[in-house]
């Protein structure tokens, strides 16, 4: 197996077999991702529902293509110095678009991808109305993507299923194939948590989302139950909506822009939290950035 391009691979696999669980951000796009490595996470989520709706205006429903999720990954990856962890909703197709996808986002440097099993258009995985395809088919595109894999890139296996019996065997069938780690998404219940975490071996994540299905336990919590990787998909993109909604409504209001400022970043904060992160990407010195005119 070969090295992967930029070691993320290796270090994402590191970290998988340490002894502390991954708390792993989801992000929406490239500065909500630098936010989330700039206050301390070491391994950020680059959300299928934050591209579709940030980059595209759509709703989670499988409208994202690899092309556009390869063209974000890429930047990501090329922005930020920790492993990202990539949702590749369904594959994009059948066993011969995974494989596609596999190589594409090995080339842009991404650490794992998560794949899932359900039926095209998919839906968000704490949605209503989410349907399957059989195990088999699955199979066949998780079999694909462990085996055309040329470097150490993790290999996250998703199911849907609702019934929960259905997904620990799922779960269960995922993990003695190979998958690096499974995720059962949109679970209902605590007891259903903990019956997870018993019944189902290996690496487990789960995926919180704020008024979404699954209750939200404390990362203490979550580790002592044994799951290896909490999962907060969407908090960037609720809290830019959230925050953006209720001060632009001021400011729409208001006519003065003094009267949200105290809110904000100002120029010379933003500015120095996007520039010191391209210095530190290119490894510039800072002095002979400022006398070539940068900052």
């Amino acid at each position: 197996m070969k090295l992967s391009i930029n070691g993320m691979a290796e270090k994402f696999r590191e970290l998988l077999n340490g002894p502390k669980v991954i708390e792993m951000p989801g992000c929406h796009d490239i500065v909500s991702g630098m936010v989330l490595e700039d206050v301390g996470f070491n391994v950020i989520f680059m959300s299928g529902y934050g591209v579709a709706t940030s980059f595209l205006g759509n709703p989670d429903i499988g409208l994202t293509t690899l092309t556009e999720t390869a063209a974000v990954a890429r930047n990501l990856v090329r922005s930020l110095h920790v492993p990202i962890v990539v949702d590749i909703d369904d594959g994009y197709g059948n066993e011969n678009n995974v494989a596609r996808t596999i190589h594409e986002l090995e080339q842009a440097g991404v650490a794992a991808v998560v794949m899932e099993d359900q039926e095209s258009p998919k839906r968000c995985g704490h949605s209503n109305g989410k349907k399957i395809i059989p195990l088999n088919d699955y199979m066949k595109k998780l079999d694909c993507a462990l085996h055309v894999r040329k470097s150490a890139l993790s290999i996250i296996a998703r199911t849907d299923e609702v019934d929960l019996n259905a997904a620990i065997q799922r779960a269960k069938t995922f993990h003695a194939a190979g998958a690096d780690v499974t995720l059962i998404d949109g679970i209902r219940s605590l007891d259903d948590i903990k019956r997870i975490a018993d019944e189902v071996p290996g690496h487990k994540q789960i995926n919180l989302i704020y008024g979404g299905k699954t209750p939200l336990l404390s990362l203490h919590e979550l580790t002592a139950l044994g799951f290896k990787v909490v999962l907060y998909s969407t908090p960037t993109l609720y809290l830019m909506a959230q925050a953006l909604f209720k001060w632009m409504s001021v400011l729409h209001e208001t006519h003065d822009l003094n009267s949200i400022s105290e809110q904000s970043m100002k120029f010379s904060e933003f500015q120095s939290f996007i520039e010191n992160n391209y210095l530190k990407r290119h490894q510039w010195h800072p002095i002979r950035a400022v006398n070539d005119g940068l900052c």
